[in-house]
């Protein structure tokens, strides 16, 4: 079961709105998403990725864990 549908609106609005600038980045993630059935099987690099975008989205974290920051973009 994978955990894209959990990603956060915006944060996937962010980033399909990037899907033509960055095309290989884009499909990367979205793979990694879509074989992840947890947050914790994402790869250090998309969730570095899907952190920034939050960050740049000014999303208020509740935590400056990353581990909590990526469980929150998922809205876990």
């Amino acid at each position: 079961m994978s955990i894209l549908k959990d990603l956060n609106f915006e944060i996937r609005k962010a980033l399909d709105a990037d899907k033509e600038l960055y095309s290989h980045l884009h499909a990367k993630m979205i793979n990694d998403i879509q074989k992840a059935t947890l947050v914790t099987d994402l790869s250090v690099g998309t969730a570095n990725t899907l952190i920034s975008y939050g960050e740049g989205l000014e999303m208020n974290f509740e935590s400056n864990n990353f581990v909590l920051r990526l469980y929150q973009i998922f809205g876990k």
